[in-house]
């Protein structure tokens, strides 16, 4: 299974990542883009946990950046997609992530967590993680 449906071009994923660190740089005066938007992240999670999946098949890849740096969310991983939705750096991962997010939730409903990520066969992708959806009690 081609897990393609929601890839982004590779060079405006990169020209994007460098205009948002430059824009933080500018803006706020912080040199670290990756380490400010995870921190952002985090704090949207401890609002509302389940908002995990408002990034998709993303997810993966953003959680272990988070997790990379220091932030405990478990262990659960589904390595197939993460290897495929993940840029070559932490800056390009995020951004995608942010892009997917973006476009998510203007088109679908807060919550959603089944995705086609083949659209030549348009099997449903279901993300699930068990170690966000515990932290629903949490809050």
């Amino acid at each position: 299974m081609a897990f393609t449906e929601h890839l982004f071009d590779e060079n405006e994923i990169k020209a994007l990542a460098r205009q948002r660190a430059a824009a933080l740089k500018e803006n706020r005066g912080f040199s670290d883009f990756p380490g400010f938007a995870l921190g952002v992240v985090e704090r949207r999670l401890a609002k509302d946990p389940l908002r995990y999946r408002d990034y998709g098949p993303y997810w993966w890849a953003l959680k272990a950046l988070l997790i990379d740096s220091g932030r405990d969310l478990g262990e659960r991983d589904d390595p197939m997609v993460r290897a495929i939705y993940q840029g070559e750096t932490p800056a390009e991962t995020i951004v995608m992530a942010d892009e997917f997010r973006t476009r998510h939730l203007a088109t679908q409903a807060v919550g959603t967590n089944q995705f086609i990520l083949d659209g030549e066969t348009g099997a449903t992708y279901t993300l699930e993680d068990e170690d966000m959806e515990s932290r629903l009690a949490d809050t």
